[in-house]
């Protein structure tokens, strides 16, 4: 059960790792289309003219760090204390579920009410995760 609880976590890193590579490629992107860019490579004033596509993606990658730390911390401690609990491990597959939904509707959508109901669910899956393991570790 332990590096099944392990598996959401890596999940929650692949997605963050793939909404930095569409970041960098919408970056990139730019780069020929008669953008101002030092002689360093970095673009001038890049995220106050950029298009509105590569702001949100920009503000998805914000997003994705935002909470995740205490998930990942929660994890740690999980595994640490040795943990074994079916519904913490579903609560950790709901939440990379459920940020994994949330930037695809941002990235592709940016419906913000669509948005702001998944990030709720997603912060509901993390309050019941933290909930938990606090259970755990109090109780033992």
């Amino acid at each position: 059960m332990l590096t099944n609880i392990l598996v959401p976590a890596l999940g929650l890193i692949l997605l963050t790792f793939v909404i930095g590579l569409i970041h960098t490629i919408a970056s990139v992107n730019l780069m020929g289309k008669g953008k101002d860019w030092e002689e360093s490579g970095i673009p001038i004033e890049p995220y106050k003219d950029a298009p509105l596509h590569l702001k949100i993606i920009k503000n998805n990658i914000s997003n994705i760090f935002e909470f995740s730390v205490i998930f990942y911390f929660l994890i740690g401690v999980i595994i640490f204390i040795e943990i074994e609990s079916t519904f913490l491990l579903i609560c950790a597959w709901l939440y990379l579920l459920f940020r994994a939904i949330h930037s695809i509707v941002h990235i592709c959508f940016n419906n913000t009410a669509a948005r702001g109901a998944i990030w709720i669910f997603s912060q509901t899956a993390l309050l019941l995760l933290f909930l938990g393991t606090a259970y755990y570790v109090l109780s033992s």
